[in-house]
């Protein structure tokens, strides 16, 4: 499923661990507005790409399909379902499509809102775009894995001020 926006009621939370989960769609900004979290997991929530012959094995038509969240699963290869937001779903030809499900888009920028956080994963997803240099202000962090996503950009600067971070970035092959 998704992250949702209701998130930023639960002022008091410390601790999100919701790594391996199959999450897919964006990261919410609301998740900023946990100013008491100290650790965020959500490495681990993408699952190998799967493709279908047809919408008729998702229970669809082409013409009923409209961009929103899909469902499928591959019962002749006894493979458990995958769900993916639009942005998982690639159309190859009139009926041939493939879905890939995890969390996608940026880094929500803000982190200065969560003074406490000491652990930040998020790796092994299919986020994209520049590391907010507003990480490198979370002077009690101490592990910042985004190691294995679609990161692009410069390093901030920023991230320099992690001295007693271990700050993971491997396997993003577009950040210099």
């Amino acid at each position: 499923g998704t992250i949702p926006n209701t998130i930023r009621s639960l002022a008091r939370l410390e601790r999100l661990h919701i790594d391996n989960n199959n999450l897919f769609g964006t990261i919410p900004d609301d998740i900023l507005s946990l100013v008491r979290l100290r650790e965020l997991k959500l490495s681990y929530n993408r699952q190998e790409r799967q493709c279908f012959n047809d919408y008729s094995e998702c229970g669809l038509d082409i013409e009923d399909y409209r961009g929103d969240d899909l469902c499928c699963s591959d019962k002749k290869n006894n493979k458990k379902a995958i769900c993916s937001d639009k942005g998982g779903v690639e159309i190859e030809g009139s009926n041939f499509f493939c879905l890939t499900s995890a969390l996608r888009g940026t880094i929500p920028a803000g982190f200065g809102n969560t003074p406490y956080m000491k652990v930040l994963e998020m790796s092994n997803n299919l986020l994209t775009g520049n590391i907010p240099p507003e990480i490198g202000a979370l002077f009690r962090l101490e592990v910042l894995d985004l190691t294995d996503n679609t990161l692009t950009g410069f390093i901030p600067s920023t991230l320099g001020a992690l001295v007693n971070a271990a700050v993971l970035l491997k396997g993003n092959d577009m950040i210099t």
